[in-house]
């Protein structure tokens, strides 16, 4: 069952917008269909992708995409999914066959898109493809030893253009800058990171993971990561997204 909310100012968990009700299983990804509010896509651990129409309150179709699909994108007339096994698949929306694939390390972390770049998780880092061709034009690569897997990341924008923010297994979280191919910031936080999200009007973010706990960081105009405080949660484990409102979903 999907179920999406609004947001409150008090703490209780407010009433449901929408209630979708199917046999979809784990779902790992959800994302709005080319940049609609009134479809959405659901990425299951089946491999398929269910295409919700908000209005009616239904799925107006399935499609079987792939294995354990991690996350999913859309463009124009095309659909991205990303599997857990180290496939990424560029797809047609007029026929659902698939044009063309790329290779990746395999894994739970997330693709993320910026414009028209695709941006890649591999194991020291991430390549940038570029969407309508599916070929790399860039590799970022963390200097960083013993860091673990890339679990979590982010696209940042701030005063003076658009970064990359990765959070890694042992809690290194690093900044790299996408025009330079360089590193520009970096911290340690807590291991186990596995979601983080950014606010760069506010110049701040948050990450959680395996534990308790969410860290809330700022980043300043030097690059600097540096963390404000933590907050206690009543369970271990968490996925955290920015509602776009100065609130957080988790």
């Amino acid at each position: 069952m999907l179920q999406i909310k609004p947001t409150r100012n008090n703490m209780l968990p407010p009433d449901p917008v929408y209630t979708m009700k199917s046999d979809m299983g784990y779902i790992h990804h959800l994302n709005f269909f080319q940049g609609s509010t009134s479809q959405l896509l659901a990425a299951t651990e089946k491999g398929l992708v269910y295409f919700w129409d908000l209005n009616t309150h239904r799925a107006s179709c399935k499609k079987e995409m792939g294995e354990s699909i991690q996350a999913v994108h859309s463009y124009t007339d095309r659909i991205i999914t990303q599997e857990k096994s180290g496939i990424i698949k560029l797809w047609s929306t007029e026929d659902f066959k698939m044009i063309n694939s790329y290779e990746y390390c395999g894994g739970y972390c997330k693709s993320v898109t910026i414009d028209d770049i695709l941006v890649v998780p591999q194991e020291k880092g991430v390549d940038l493809v570029d969407k309508k061709t599916f070929k790399k034009t860039k590799t970022l690569v963390s200097d960083r030893k013993n860091s673990g897997h890339l679990m979590a990341l982010q696209m940042v924008n701030l005063e003076n253009g658009t970064y990359i923010l990765a959070a890694f297994e042992s809690g290194d979280v690093i900044l790299w800058d996408i025009v330079s191919e360089k590193i520009c910031g970096y911290s340690r936080l807590q291991e186990q990171l596995t979601t983080l999200t950014f606010d760069s009007t506010m110049g701040r973010g948050v990450c959680g993971g395996a534990s308790n706990k969410m860290q809330v960081f700022a980043i300043d105009k030097s690059f600097n990561i540096t963390l404000k405080c933590e907050i206690i949660l009543g369970n271990e484990g968490c996925s955290i997204e920015d509602t776009g409102s100065r609130r957080l979903g988790w």
